[in-house]
């Protein structure tokens, strides 16, 4: 059975379009970051796809939230945990130091929130447990290069998450008014990444039927449009590539695999063709703990996890989850995403208590020579 799958990129823009401010960017090597985050996208995909609860289900998912929540940690992260932490988000040193890649995120974020021609807003936050003690430093940084705003909350009371949802109301100017359902008393921080769109025309939707494999079609409701559009034949996938432009900086890419191809072509061509689209309502979960862990990350979700620029006490990640929803209709797209990561204190193993208060043996060794010169 095909996995039905949709990805939402980011272009890459030109350097033209960024203001200056006080983070110094190389734009230069900004293309390597944005290469980075969509590489990380196929191989999140892949492990999604190979994980057993999630086969044969839509899959969609933010990677650049998913993407900005590692990064983040990393800005926390020592040693081994932050190795593993830039490996598995690929990161390249020899490309641009971890430095660049968070001024380049600050870069983007600054890029984005200056998009006009579309609704479009960004927000990122770190909600802190009040049973935690976080340095200072790590949130003046998730500030700085990552336009995060902090909060310290108790996660046990139901204020919090009216609190947060109200947020998230207003980052998305009320086009999202409910984003979490519930919250973990041992939550540490979640990431929100929206993107609102305009596109279709609303008078041109019709019945029709989708095929959900070689033997189930269900009837749904299409957006219908006749225009001039690219389209591409790639090879490899034996996959038909439709691109929608929403303006000149956003463009959504259906991809159409293992079908009857009626085009081969070696670059992106514009044709005259009618298109129809579903119009999906998406809701979907992810548990990053072993996704994650597949791709190298695993120390952090143990007692070997460091995190002392975090915090001075002796943390672990507890739980990572990754939440999206996509609805697109004839009045726009609507997607939203949240990455929550928990960390809970280390657990270690039991005091080994020895009382000597029976018969017992006593043995004085020369530990060079493996004798025994008195004994008890």
């Amino acid at each position: 059975m095909l996995q039905n799958s949709l990805f939402i990129f980011l272009r890459a823009f030109k350097r033209d379009h960024l203001k200056e401010h006080h983070i110094f960017v190389d734009f230069d090597k900004l293309p390597s970051l944005i290469k980075m985050n969509n590489d990380f996208a196929f191989h999140l995909y892949k492990r999604l796809v190979e994980m057993p609860d999630y086969q044969s289900k839509n899959i969609f998912f933010s990677h650049f939230s998913v993407s900005m929540a590692l990064s983040e940690l990393s800005l926390g992260a020592g040693g081994e945990t932050k190795q593993q932490l830039l490996i598995g988000i690929g990161h390249n040193s020899s490309v641009f130091s971890t430095e660049e890649m968070h001024q380049m995120f600050h870069s983007l974020l600054e890029e984005i929130s200056q998009r006009t021609g579309v609704d479009i807003d960004v927000g990122s936050a770190i909600y802190v447990s009040d049973k935690l003690k976080p340095l200072p430093e790590f949130l003046e940084k998730m500030k700085e290069f990552h336009h995060s705003d902090g909060f310290t909350v108790d996660f046990s009371v139901k204020e919090t998450l009216d609190k947060i949802n109200m947020y998230v109301k207003e980052k998305t100017h009320g086009k999202i008014d409910h984003a979490v359902d519930d919250l973990e008393s041992d939550t540490l921080m979640f990431l929100l990444i929206t993107y609102i769109f305009k596109s279709f025309d609303p008078s041109k939707t019709r019945q029709s039927t989708f095929c959900v494999d070689a033997e189930t079609t269900v009837p749904v409701q299409m957006m219908y449009q006749y225009a001039s559009l690219k389209i591409y034949y790639d090879a490899d996938l034996t996959s038909k590539v439709l691109c929608l432009d929403y303006n000149d900086s956003f463009s959504m890419f259906l991809v159409v695999p293992h079908i009857d191809i009626f085009v081969e072509l070696l670059d992106v061509q514009m044709f005259l063709i009618n298109i129809y689209v579903p119009k999906p309502s998406l809701k979907t979960s992810y548990s990053l703990k072993d996704i994650w862990k597949g791709l190298g990350m695993a120390d952090m979700f143990t007692n070997e996890a460091n995190f002392t620029g975090i915090s001075e006490e002796m943390i672990f990640i507890s739980k990572a989850l990754h939440k999206a929803t996509l609805n697109i209709g004839e009045k726009g797209t609507t997607a939203a995403a949240v990455t929550r990561v928990s960390f809970g204190p280390m657990s270690y193993d039991p005091m080994l208590f020895l009382r000597f208060d029976s018969p017992f043996m006593i043995f004085i060794t020369d530990q060079k020579n493996d004798n025994i010169p008195f004994s008890q």
